[in-house]
């Protein structure tokens, strides 16, 4: 086989090793790692498009601007990861990937009872994901999964995309009609 034959072996297992570890998601200790392999993951297995922002020097957030079903404004949905829970010797044993819906709408002063009315009962029919009103008054719906010692699929972060962006089309109709 000779030396060259051996590299292109090499390289091509290699490559197979990268894109199986892109399937699954481990717990990890810095704060970008798992952001680039669901990046990774979700631009060749998605084709989708991400943006990266760094709100600090060893953090980063993945963006993903969407464009939801007709009479639906553009949203977009933020990945980022942090430590849930560590070890005593500091080490990370849990981490979560936080997945953010920003629908980009505020809810006006004046309406903002009814519009919590509609989220409360919204949060209550979907029990896994978040809906509230951040501080601006915007309307979020929020989900975290869990990245244990076990590892997660990384196509789980695709399926709550796309959970997220079901759910963000269900509760549109009612939080237009909450704000009239």
């Amino acid at each position: 086989m000779g030396w060259i034959g051996a590299v292109a072996c090499l390289a091509l297992w290699a490559a197979a090793v990268a894109r199986a570890q892109d399937d699954r998601l481990v717990v990890v200790q810095d704060e970008s790692s798992m952001e680039r392999t669901i990046e990774s993951y979700l631009k060749s297995k998605h084709q989708l498009v991400i943006n990266e922002k760094f709100p600090a020097p060893e953090d980063l957030v993945l963006v993903l601007p969407f464009s939801a079903k007709e009479n639906i404004p553009k949203f977009r949905i933020e990945i980022d990861t942090q430590a849930l829970n560590k070890a005593d010797n500091g080490v990370v044993t849990e981490r979560g990937v936080r997945i953010t819906l920003f629908t980009g709408i505020k809810a006006p002063a004046e309406k903002r009872a009814a519009v919590l009315a509609a989220i409360n009962d919204f949060n209550r029919r979907k029990v896994f994901s978040a809906t509230y009103l951040d501080t601006d008054g915007e309307v979020i719906l929020d989900w975290t999964l869990n990245v244990m010692a076990q590892g997660l699929p990384t196509e789980y972060v695709y399926d709550v995309l796309a959970r997220q962006n079901k759910l963000w089309g269900e509760f549109y109709p009612e939080l237009t009609a909450a704000m009239q």
